[in-house]
């Protein structure tokens, strides 16, 4: 920041309190104590650089605008009054007010590279590459413009590039700050490792740092940490309470407790980037899709976390309403993050690739993908789930079964989609009690497609399977009267009967084979047709006879 008179004498200590960077206490010394040797003008420009570096934009920019009034005008040089113009739409950019931001930028007359980096800023903010490129090319070689191209290729998701740009500077000065924003850098391109490392440089000399406590928190969450216990200990041990209230970490905290979304998120929607995604997660991950659908609306596609996520929210929707177009836009975007050179080798590259290989119905080519994480995934739900779908798809049901069933989160565990490859499961490895109780469940949805499920696999299994395909076929006639229901009922208790006969007529009959046959008759006699009331007769004659 520019002061238009120079610093004051040592007698106002203000200055020694910025030297420590307590901006809170040089600001009570220039609100409050007495400031002899500065002029208004003077104070002013302190007071509003003070409430910048506290984030209290709002008091800032009346300062600004105090000093552009008029009234001091006898003080403020011409360059002066330029530079405050330029800290004004600073604290507009901060505000989010860029249209006030860019008109308060443009009403400085002489150019400069601390403009053009505020117009560059703004037109990043309101994604306008227009701009972006006309206010790109007047950037030079000082540091503080390498800074802002750094910043471009960042909100451009060029973490390679603008890494390289931290790694240049770093290579001809040592500036420790830097090692922060290329932490962020690895950061982002999943080099954790190499993320700590950089940080480890910076805390050494800033060891109470909240800047640097969040990052290194992001990394130890993503590295090891499930339950995000170890990453609210970083928070819990370098951050007070003032540095808990900032946005960011507000967030963070939210991600790593897994609790307080509804509470916390909302209102940092459009504060924080990830805020959104994050909320739209919650909402998926809760089976709220249309919530989730209104938030990613519009939003643009260009990091791994949007992919993924608008990638499960099309999935959800072209499943749950049968849209052929939602399902091909869900497999572009898994497809987009696992084919990345700067991803397809990572994790989550190689499930977002898995799940593409899910959409388009290679199983096989989706298990190699799959099986080479599985050492990292085996509690994670969502690996569980795509694996489990991939070894029943092959046939593969007595694994798939013990994949299915290591998946814990209750949102995915009542989605209609698993429940039903679950019941397939037991169904296909002979646990049928286990299969019935799938249909323990509120949702009538669930129900109706599970029943069919069962009629229509166990009658095709045959032999003692007919008993369950019949006890579903029932169900479903209860439900809907439907004449296929009712013939699927007849053929499905009349294949039993059969299979009674086959199984019993060289040994005396088990007395649960008999409770069977007897459940089969009271099935056929509620159904209350001629054709059942018919068979029913039969299988008495045949009972008199034999038994």
């Amino acid at each position: 920041m520019v002061i238009a008179k120079g610093k004051p004498k040592k007698a106002f200590n203000f200055v020694d309190y910025i030297d420590k960077h307590d901006y809170t206490g040089a600001l009570a010394i220039l609100e409050h104590g007495s400031c002899q040797g500065l002029s208004s003008a003077e104070r002013l420009l302190w007071v509003g650089y003070c409430l910048s570096r506290l984030h209290e934009f709002s008091r800032a920019k009346k300062v600004y605008e105090e000093l552009l009034s008029g009234e001091h005008n006898d003080v403020l040089t011409k360059d002066d009054r330029s530079n405050v113009g330029l800290y004004l739409a600073i604290t507009n950019f901060y505000m989010g007010r860029y249209d006030e931001a860019e008109q308060a930028a443009l009403s400085v007359t002489d150019d400069s590279e601390l403009k053009n980096r505020i117009l560059l800023s703004i037109a990043r903010a309101t994604v306008d590459e227009t701009k972006v490129a006309k206010y790109r090319q007047y950037l030079n070689g000082s540091k503080e413009d390498e800074l802002s191209a750094a910043a471009t290729e960042l909100y451009r998701c060029h973490h390679k590039e603008t890494a390289d740009i931290y790694e240049k500077m770093l290579s001809e000065k040592d500036d420790l700050a830097l090692n922060v924003y290329l932490a962020i850098c690895y950061f982002k391109m999943d080099c954790f490792d190499l993320s700590l490392e950089a940080l480890d440089t910076y805390s050494k000399a800033f060891p109470d740092s909240a800047i640097a406590a969040n990052i290194k928190a992001c990394n130890v969450f993503k590295l090891c940490d499930e339950d995000g216990t170890s990453a609210m200990e970083v928070i819990d041990t370098h951050c007070d309470e003032n540095d808990r209230s900032n946005d960011l970490i507000r967030h963070n905290t939210v991600v790593y407790e897994g609790q307080r979304a509804l509470k916390v998120l909302p209102d940092l929607v459009g504060k924080v980037p990830e805020a959104r995604l994050n909320l739209a997660n919650y909402f998926l991950r809760n089976n709220e899709v249309e919530a989730a659908e209104e938030l990613l609306n519009n939003v643009d596609a260009n990091t791994p976390q949007a992919h993924v996520l608008l990638g499960s929210l099309k999935t959800k929707l072209g499943q749950a309403e049968a849209l052929p177009e939602s399902l091909a836009e869900a497999q572009a975007h898994f497809h987009q993050v696992g084919n990345s050179p700067m991803k397809c080798d990572t994790i989550i590259g190689r499930q977002c690739m898995a799940s593409s290989l899910i959409l388009l119905k290679e199983f096989e080519d989706a298990l190699v993908y799959l099986e080479s994480i599985k050492t990292y995934l085996e509690t994670d739900d969502v690996f569980n789930w795509n694996y489990g779908i991939a070894l029943a798809a092959l046939e593969r049901y007595d694994e798939a079964l013990e994949a299915l069933l290591n998946v814990c989160d209750l949102s995915f565990k009542s989605d209609l989609a698993y429940v039903m490859w679950l019941a397939k499961c037991y169904i296909m490895t002979g646990q049928m009690k286990k299969a019935w109780e799938c249909l323990d469940t509120e949702d009538h949805e669930t129900t109706y497609q599970v029943l069919q499920l069962l009629a229509n696999e166990c009658y095709k299994r045959g032999g003692q399977y007919f008993l369950y395909s019949s006890k579903a076929f029932k169900e479903l006639f209860d439900i809907d009267k439907f004449p296929d229901y009712l013939n699927g009922l007849i053929g499905a208790c009349v294949g039993f009967f059969r299979h009674f006969i086959a199984k019993n007529q060289d040994s005396r009959v088990r007395s649960e084979d008999e409770n069977a046959l007897e459940e089969v008759i009271e099935m056929l006699e509620s159904a209350n047709s001629p054709k059942c009331r018919s068979i029913v007769k039969t299988i008495q004659r045949w009972k008199a006879h034999t038994l």
